[in-house]
């Protein structure tokens, strides 16, 4: 049995050599090293922050999941206060660039594909067509300008839209640029321009009597 004196004394110590929450366990199994070692405090600090989860009465206190093992020590409490949300906020910056990375990418990918309705007959590019594939030749940075072409699910159409584009590619950079032109199944969620006029006309021809005509310069006459 331990005199009152020798555990005093022994606490001190524990005090002295180390910054834990209490004096060190006489036997600490599975630790990876003595107590109050270099390797024992790395082994404390793989434990993770936060409150613990204990059964109590049937029950489990908190309810949400949290760890079951031993609490941090308390340098690596304050260490994990002072510095949060550091690490873990790293961990979802992360995950957030790559959702808006993903997203960029297919974004480009739209923008720089040439649909069915930029060919014509003999899967050659039209007006529009050669006017959106001028845009991607000039807008698109360069890490993003690689020509895509819907594909038609026919091999033979396919293989004369891509000659096509790489031919009009040649015309308008006089043979100085290769840029990669591949197939992209996919569909086309916007509208020709011809088909956006008509809904226009058509709208603008069904405005109800009677109509708003333009702005004039002459005022009208204020009072009576």
């Amino acid at each position: 049995m331990k005199t009152p004196a020798l555990t005093l004394l022994l606490t001190a110590v524990t005090a002295v050599c180390g910054c834990a929450t209490g004096s060190f366990p006489v036997c600490d199994p599975g630790d990876g090293g003595r107590p109050g070692s270099a390797e024992w405090w790395a082994k404390k600090a793989e434990l993770p922050p936060g409150v613990r989860q204990v059964c109590h009465k049937g029950k489990t206190w908190p309810v949400r999941p949290r760890p079951t093992c031993e609490r941090q020590q308390f340098t690596h409490t304050y260490h994990s206060a002072h510095y949060w949300p550091l690490p873990y906020v790293c961990q979802d910056r992360e995950y957030m660039r790559n959702i808006v990375g993903v997203q960029t990418s297919l974004g480009w990918q739209q923008e720089t594909t040439l649909y069915d309705r930029h060919f014509e007959g003999g899967q050659q590019l039209n007006v529009p067509g050669r006017l959106h594939l001028t845009d991607i030749l000039e807008v698109a940075p360069s890490a993003r300008r690689t020509v895509y072409v819907q594909s038609s699910y026919d091999s033979e159409t396919d293989n004369a839209r891509v000659a096509n584009v790489q031919q009009v590619i040649a015309e308008l950079t006089g043979g100085t640029e290769l840029l990669p032109v591949v197939l992209r199944k996919g569909r086309d969620y916007s509208r020709p321009a011809s088909e956006v006029k008509i809904i226009n006309d058509l709208y603008n021809g069904s405005v109800p009597t009677p109509r708003l005509g333009g702005g004039s310069a002459t005022a009208a006459p204020v009072g009576p």
